[in-house]
């Protein structure tokens, strides 16, 4: 089977997103899919070198690679960035998809909405997953799941229920999950207990809260010998953070490649779920740390929002206020008298192996005898 992989993605980058994209396509492979990944050239470092790309994502697998030139102003004009954004990534995907022929037989991955949307328009067999909605990206995907060889992945339930969309079996609901052969389950030392978070400190330049979780933790007087280590960036963020808190129980460091980031989640007890108050941040995340962080036998600390809720093995999760101490205090204690605590979970089904199977279950799902409908 043959797939083509088509992102708007700036590539390399060191963003979820970005390491999301080549997990899945690592495992496609192993899977046994060939794959093509098409993107466009819009980083300064952009490269389509396979060995590079294979290098900072750190996988061994191989895949084609078909990288366009980005003569569209996103990336280089910094003025209204959210809009050069949207009309360059429109133009990007009419033009990628006009090779493609009505009823071609070309199978299609792809997280963007406007390819999407062009290729069902012309019946190809074509699968989006869909991360976040905006008020565009859901009229898009109502006109394109129409069609009967167009299939959705929601990356958790609000996004399905806020689609408003009758359940179909060409729309799946799959959460997101970790790397078996990175991240791994190792006994704990039992001192000191480690609290750690991992990720960007900031969403679209604004803080994730990291600052006031520190101000709560500093403030706070464990029985046992707690220490606090944050990995993440942007670089700026990271120095702003180590100018500002200087205390013997604070660690913090920049972006690790995921190799070295699971040696330090394997010998951590609680993980760090916090995130702004958005609307994609409170019902339509399914955040990549927190399978990392179960995958690694950690307990999870997490700000009270409506997708940290619906999260899997909610036993594991120690919820708080992000504006209240004494709600940071009662988690963060109940999380440690629990660390010892065993839970019955089932690993296999958190793999991104897993999901992938799953993923290439609706891809291979053949409607017959059905017409396209006509949006």
């Amino acid at each position: 089977m043959e797939l083509n992989y088509i992102t708007y993605q700036g590539i390399p980058s060191n963003t979820a997103h970005g390491i999301h994209t080549f997990s899945l396509i690592k495992y496609f492979v192993k899977n046994g899919i060939d794959v093509k990944l098409i993107f466009p050239l819009r980083e300064k470092n952009a490269t389509t070198d396979l060995k590079t790309l294979q290098n900072h994502y750190e996988i061994e697998e191989d895949f084609k690679i078909q990288a366009t030139k980005h003569y569209l102003p996103f990336g280089k004009i910094k003025l209204f960035d959210k809009y050069s954004y949207l009309l360059s990534h429109l133009l990007w995907s009419y033009f990628i998809t006009r090779k493609y022929k009505k009823n071609s037989s070309e199978i299609v991955f792809t997280l963007s909405d406007w390819v999407f949307y062009f290729l069902s328009k012309k019946n190809i067999d074509v699968t989006y997953e869909c991360h976040d909605l905006t008020s565009i990206r859901k009229k898009l995907i109502k006109k394109s799941i129409l069609f009967n060889k167009s299939k959705l992945i929601c990356t958790n339930k609000f996004i399905f229920e806020d689609l408003n969309l009758k359940k179909d079996k060409n729309i799946v609901v799959l959460e997101n999950s970790f790397d078996h052969e990175i991240f791994t389950n190792k006994e704990k030392k039992d001192s000191p207990i480690r609290l750690l978070f991992s990720g960007n400190l900031e969403r679209f330049g604004t803080s994730r809260g990291i600052e006031k979780i520190i101000e709560y933790f500093l403030k706070l007087d464990f029985e046992k010998k707690v220490e606090f280590h944050i990995f993440g960036g942007p670089e700026s963020v990271v120095e702003n953070l180590k100018r500002t808190f200087n205390d013997e129980k604070l660690f913090i460091y920049g972006h690790l490649k995921r190799s070295k980031l699971s040696e330090e989640i394997a010998i951590s007890h609680l993980g760090l779920l916090t995130n702004i108050k958005s609307t994609h941040s409170q019902r339509h995340t399914s955040p990549l740390k927190y399978f990392e962080y179960l995958g690694s036998g950690l307990k999870v600390l997490a700000t009270e929002a409506p997708a940290h809720r619906s999260l899997p093995y909610q036993n594991l999760l120690y919820f708080f206020d992000l504006e209240d101490i004494n709600s940071f205090e009662k988690a963060i204690n109940l999380a440690i008298d629990e660390i010892s605590k065993k839970e019955d979970i089932n690993f296999e089904k958190l793999t991104i192996d897993y999901r992938i199977k799953k993923i290439i279950e609706l891809m291979l799902a053949r409607p017959e005898g059905l017409e396209p409908s006509t949006p």
